[in-house]
């Protein structure tokens, strides 16, 4: 029997969002890649400041309901800072299905959260923003199964994190026996943390080559598919310094360091090129500059010469190679469409088998 996660996705800390529990209760619905015969969830409350008091967490699959507990008690508190595995919950779950995880909850507010766009791997009839959808409390699942499993790991921003190329690529991979975990958190750069005026900004994280480390300590993957560095880019003057934006040997210490993580873990690392963004506006400022577009660029010829790269850039850009094709943008200029997403998906599905990979 192989233990594996088969939906993992990061959370960050949202201390502006204020009600996302009103109501007490949410579910979410999580697609299961493979059969299994035992589950647990991963309870999560990192950037808490006081418990999260758990009422009860029940699964559903086919209208039954199956009590989750933790040291054999429904309910449970999870203290301050903390993340922690339940008890394994006998069920039978079949591959490419979903099931329902139903969470009451003491706490009025609840601030350690994960969003997604996508509702493909995960779903949640709790607080919205705009498109993105938040939900609390569990940011994984554990399933013990028969079967031989790969392992990829998504890591990056907010292309990463809203899901519109990573769900429906993952869809894909759950053919081939493997699954993924979504590393992306909205607004994170490679080389620093959050520093923003905006309201998100407590929610950007750390920079990305210092949690880089706690990724592969967590997921143990087989190979990182990586697309970050778009805001080290993007937001230095919309907000944020203009003096954090970084130049082209300053990134390519920051993907080298990435690179020797996942060489000394024995992880094999896919680059993606950074896709463009002229157009696009951040409160009110435009976030392209011709300076960063030059930076872009070289950094994107950097990325070219590692050893395993996919060209994304060029799949995406239009004629001009400094905007988002009409079909892949959502309309800000920056993020991709849900049919894009789709197209991306397809694309690197294709990618990963040689067809058009960079060597």
């Amino acid at each position: 029997m192989t233990i594996i996660n088969t939906w993992t996705k990061e959370f960050s800390y949202f201390p502006n969002i204020k009600h996302i529990n009103h109501g007490k209760a949410q579910t979410i619905t999580v697609f299961q890649p493979l059969a299994a015969d035992r589950i647990r969830l991963l309870i999560n409350n990192q950037f808490g400041r006081i418990p999260l008091e758990i009422k009860s967490i029940k699964i559903i699959v086919n209208d039954n309901d199956y009590d989750l507990t933790m040291n054999n008690n429904t309910s449970f508190s999870i203290a301050s800072k903390r993340c922690l595995w339940s008890d394994w919950l006998p069920i039978h779950l079949k591959g490419n299905s979903t099931f329902d995880i139903e969470i009451r909850s003491y706490n009025h507010s609840i601030h350690t959260l994960g969003s997604t766009i996508s509702t493909e791997l995960a779903d949640s009839n709790n607080y919205i923003d705009g498109d993105n959808r938040f939900f609390y409390g569990v940011s994984a699942v554990q399933s013990d199964t028969d079967e031989l499993v790969n392992k990829i790991a998504f890591f990056g921003d907010s292309l990463t994190n809203q899901g519109r190329f990573t769900a429906p690529l993952a869809k894909l991979l759950s053919q081939e026996n493997t699954v993924t975990a979504n590393y992306g958190i909205s607004g994170n750069r490679l080389l620093h943390k959050g520093n923003s005026t905006s309201i998100w900004s407590n929610s950007f994280g750390p920079a990305g080559v210092n949690r880089f480390e706690k990724m592969i300590n967590e997921f143990n993957p087989n190979t990182v598919i990586l697309l970050e560095g778009t805001n080290d880019l993007l937001l230095p003057g919309t907000g944020t310094p203009t003096s954090e934006l970084p130049s082209v040997q300053n990134m390519m210490d920051g993907y080298k360091k990435i690179e020797q993580y996942c060489n000394d873990s024995n992880v094999k690392l896919i680059c993606l090129t950074l896709p463009p963004f002229q157009g696009a506006i951040i409160d009110g400022h435009d976030a392209w500059s011709s300076e960063k577009e030059a930076l872009r660029t070289e950094i994107n010829d950097f990325i070219l010469s590692l050893t395993n790269t996919i060209d994304l850039a060029t799949f995406v850009c239009d004629d001009s190679q400094k905007k988002l094709a009409k079909e892949f943008d959502s309309g800000d200029h920056t993020h991709f469409s849900d049919d894009g997403g789709k197209l991306i998906a397809q694309f690197l599905e294709t990618s990963l088998s040689g067809e058009y990979i960079n060597y």
